[in-house]
């Protein structure tokens, strides 16, 4: 993380969020991750087993003339979460018991529908977005300041549970709506502007060495049914993953807070 817009890194508004000592999360590093070259291979991490769907997922976008309206109770649709806590018996639990259950949260925020670019951009907190099967999208860092993905353990579509039971992922999914597309919507930032799937017009997977420091880039997009040369945030499988920073205005607390954490200003 860093205290100023730095490509390859996350801008953070508070850094006292992302250092934690004993905090949530992973205690034991896991095998797969090679601290002497700084990498990990992901497909050698246990994921938790339990495939669990939400017949009662709600996920809802309407619009004004000015603001895009999100509504929705948290859970996923269509696609499963692992059954969380970890249970004892899988081999995750050695590395990441995460004790937080999957709970239906009050999800009910706006975002501009016409985003435009700040004159500068700004820092996120832990939540940065949204994708179109209803998850939230955070930044992906754990409570020590760790690459998530790396040292926490999720299910088999990324995603993993906060104190507060917030569903969540902060990287890109196989299970998230359009992913595998070219150059399609995937979400929103919290800012307004559009989250896209990894794979330009031509079918190329970008890397966050395509993109700018907040982990965007400008290009025609399908946006309203209309092509636009319009900025975008893209998902990567490399580090930073999704937004980095906000290139427009976002709007804080949009979610519910984490226990015990004071409001974003």
């Amino acid at each position: 993380m860093t205290d100023a817009p730095r490509s390859g890194y996350v801008y953070v508004c508070d850094p006292n969020m992302f250092q934690q000592v004993n905090g949530p999360g992973a205690q034991r590093e896991g095998p797969w991750i090679n601290k002497a070259t700084g990498t990990y291979d992901v497909t050698k991490k246990p994921i938790d087993l339990g495939n669990i769907r939400y017949p009662n997922a709600r996920f809802r976008i309407t619009t004004t003339t000015t603001q895009r309206m999100i509504n929705g109770n948290g859970f996923p649709v269509g696609v499963p979460t692992g059954d969380f806590p970890v249970r004892s018996s899988e081999p995750a639990y050695q590395y990441d018991p995460n004790p937080n259950r999957i709970t239906a949260q009050q999800i009910s925020f706006s975002i501009p529908r016409h985003p435009t670019l700040a004159p500068a951009p700004s820092c996120t907190y832990k939540q940065v977005g949204i994708t179109l099967d209803g998850v939230q999208v955070h930044v992906p860092l754990d409570s020590s300041g760790r690459d998530e993905l790396a040292y926490q353990i999720q299910d088999v579509c990324t995603g993993v549970p906060q104190p507060g039971g917030g569903y969540h992922r902060f990287s890109l999914s196989e299970c998230t709506s359009h992913i595998h597309e070219r150059n399609v919507l995937v979400g929103y930032a919290l800012d307004g502007f559009g989250i896209f799937s990894p794979y330009d017009k031509n079918g190329k997977e970008l890397t966050t060495a395509d993109l700018d420091v907040c982990h965007g880039t400008t290009s025609p997009i399908s946006w309203e049914g209309k092509t636009v040369n319009m900025y975008h945030y893209v998902m990567t499988r490399d580090f930073p993953n999704t937004i980095a920073c906000f290139r427009g205005t976002p709007t804080r607390n949009a979610f519910p807070a984490l226990p015990g954490a004071p409001p974003q200003p």
